[in-house]
């Protein structure tokens, strides 16, 4: 077989392949590769039981890692409400101190009942960023 022609895939399902695809339809090729990853998801999960029984290692396995990020993008969802009037707000909604996202006309603590005390916040950044300084007594000769 020469490169220039086209094949039909070696599974038998009456579509072209390509050598770059190991001679297999787009189909069964992403087929293939998600056997593949799920076969190396499994030797690693593997290998990470048979080290932490060991003791050798006390790391979160790849599987959870992928659940973490699964977490991630469901708060995202949630993101894209205001939480005072239910209304779309997508990439424009403003984050509070209290953790919520409003819309542009609930984005001022008072117009959504916040709960943050933003008094005693800015007190205790003031005297965080500006100590009291006291100068020696000068005394009078």
């Amino acid at each position: 077989m020469t490169t220039g022609e086209p094949s039909l895939c070696i599974n038998g399902c009456g579509f072209f392949s390509t050598p770059q695809t190991k001679h297999l339809c787009s189909k069964c090729y992403n087929n293939f590769l998600k056997e593949e990853s799920a076969r190396y998801l499994d030797t690693i999960r593997d290998h990470m039981e048979t080290a932490t029984e060991a003791g050798e290692i006390k790391a979160t396995t790849v599987v959870e890692k992928y659940s973490e990020e699964a977490v991630v993008v469901v708060k995202n969802k949630r993101r894209s409400r205001c939480s005072a009037c239910n209304k779309k707000v997508g990439l424009l909604g403003f984050e509070c101190r209290c953790g919520h996202v409003f819309c542009g006309s609930h984005r001022h603590p008072e117009e959504h009942s916040c709960l943050s005390d933003y008094k005693s916040a800015a007190i205790a950044d003031l005297t965080i960023q500006n100590p009291v300084i006291k100068a020696e007594k000068l005394y009078r000769i």
